[in-house]
């Protein structure tokens, strides 16, 4: 039997980036939610009919305080560049009206995966975020795990394969198999979470609901490519390097100031054993179905990577 859904009121800001506009429509569809885009003044963005805008400095805590006033969730989707100086001043917003639930920026990898977070300034930051939500300790946070994006991190060629141009390089001694998802999957996640009835809800208070799409090394992931773009290894430039070679190169470029390098490193450090990119033994196949009933698709991997190729 499906779980009935609850309906929110749902807060959100970067409601038009990467993957708040697809967070929105997967709303929108439950038809349930009552979602409130919070939007720079200056913003020009449109939402689908139904949507409510409220626009004022994102880092004014009387405005921000205002507008979360009879919350039930505050979704933050800052851009990365502005990940810390956008989520601090509208959780210290949040607590002031008294929102239970703030889904921070965690959108990707396990907030639990302990050398990943040590060794990567961007989790650092998002640890600090969800630190920051519990010493306060008036709202609760939940992560959304599904691992890097799949589809961007293709696009950008951050997992080491660039299909515009038909060349990878695999990491050699970066062998382990990663979780991993696409955006559209996400947003799906989100609003599913968002839909679950309060005693479900409840149960991932300063948690993380793990909702991976594909378990995958990275020469799954190339081979899934080729077979996406209907060539073989020998339509590829596929060269090998040694992972340690890679890290000494990007942790080089890291201290140059280099702003695709921590991206790399991001990437790489996933793949390797031990270091918590894997995580797929804390997915519930029962939480999953609950998910699934509530709007979240199972995903096929050779297709996804057609869409984000197109």
């Amino acid at each position: 039997m499906a779980p009935a859904i609850q309906g929110r009121k749902i807060a959100i800001t970067g409601a038009s980036g990467q993957l708040g506009k697809p967070t929105i429509d997967a709303l929108v569809e439950l038809g349930a939610h009552t979602v409130t885009a919070i939007q720079r003044p200056e913003a020009a963005s449109t939402f689908p009919v139904g949507i409510t805008v409220k626009k004022g400095n994102l880092k004014d805590e009387a405005f921000l305080t205002e507008v979360l006033k009879g919350q039930d969730v505050l979704v933050l989707m800052p851009p990365l560049a502005q990940l810390v100086e956008l989520q601090e001043p509208a959780i210290r917003a949040a607590a002031n009206a008294g929102v239970p639930y703030i889904l921070p920026s965690e959108f990707g990898p396990d907030p639990f995966a302990g050398q990943l977070v040590e060794e990567n300034e961007l989790l650092i930051a998002k640890k600090r975020i969800r630190d920051l939500i519990e010493s306060i300790g008036v709202s609760s946070w939940i992560s959304i795990a599904v691992g890097p994006w799949l589809d961007a991190g293709l696009t950008q060629g951050l997992w080491g394969i660039e299909p515009k141009t038909r060349k990878a390089t695999i990491w050699r001694g970066a062998d382990a198999k990663i979780n991993t998802a696409t955006i559209s999957h996400t947003a799906e996640a989100v609003a599913a979470v968002l839909s679950l009835p309060e005693a479900e809800l409840a149960k991932y208070k300063n948690k993380a609901v793990y909702t991976p799409s594909f378990h995958l090394t990275q020469r799954e992931i190339l081979d899934a490519v080729q077979r996406a773009t209907g060539t073989t290894d020998a339509d590829w430039d596929i060269k090998t390097r040694d992972v340690n070679e890679v890290a000494r190169e990007y942790e080089d470029k890291i201290s140059q100031g280099d702003g695709v390098a921590p991206f790399i490193k991001f990437f790489v450090t996933h793949f390797l054993e031990g270091h918590g990119g894997d995580f797929n033994h804390k997915a519930d196949s029962t939480e999953l179905e609950k998910l699934e009933q509530l709007g979240l698709h199972k995903e096929d991997l050779v297709q996804a990577i057609k869409v984000a190729l197109q």
